[in-house]
C-alpha cells in the first residue's frame, strides 16, 4: 500500500490509469484523486495530499475523520490559511489498475477515488487565493 494521493488519467484504449506524463502526445483524459486501500481493504489513517499554494509546492495530510474506524471513507484536509476540506472515498472497478512504467506502483492494489465533498468551497479558494489540490504524478521523483 502507498499512502500516497496520486493524480492519473484514465486510458480508455488500455483499459487502465495513467500519469499524464504517460499519455500519448495530443491525447486528453480528465485527471483523477486515487488513493490505495491495503490488501484487506482497509484505508490508511492519513495520505500525503500535494497541493499548490500560491505558485509553492506543499504537501499537506488527508487524514480519516473518524479515527476509530479503519473503513471509514469520511477524511479532510485542515489547511493553515483555507480552512478545511473534506473528501469522500469512493470504491472503483477493480479491474482497473495502473497500466503505466513506474515501479513504484507495480503490483499495486485497487484504486479507490478521492472525491471532493464541497467543489464550490474548492473553486472558490482556487481563484480567490490560488490553491489547489495536485496530488502525486511522481515527476518530483524523477532524475
Amino acid at each position: 500500500m502507498n499512502n500516497t494521493v496520486f493524480y492519473l488519467s484514465y486510458f480508455l484504449e488500455s483499459n487502465g490509469f495513467l500519469f499524464p506524463q504517460e499519455l500519448p502526445k495530443n491525447y486528453y483524459a480528465p485527471g483523477l484523486f486515487l488513493i490505495e486501500p491495503s490488501d484487506n481493504g482497509e484505508y490508511a489513517y492519513s495520505y500525503s495530499f500535494d497541493a499548490m499554494d500560491n505558485g509553492q509546492r506543499v504537501s499537506l495530510q488527508l487524514v480519516r475523520a473518524d479515527e476509530g474506524d479503519p473503513y471509514s471513507t469520511l477524511y479532510v484536509v485542515r489547511t493553515q490559511h483555507y480552512g478545511s476540506f473534506w473528501f469522500n472515498i469512493v470504491r472503483i472497478n477493480p479491474s482497473v489498475k495502473y497500466v503505466g512504467n513506474y515501479n513504484e506502483l507495480n503490483d499495486h492494489n485497487s484504486f479507490s477515488l478521492v472525491e471532493t465533498v464541497n467543489s464550490d468551497k474548492l473553486e472558490r479558494t482556487c481563484k480567490k487565493y490560488n490553491f489547489y489540490f495536485i496530488g502525486s504524478t511522481l515527476r518530483e521523483n524523477e532524475s
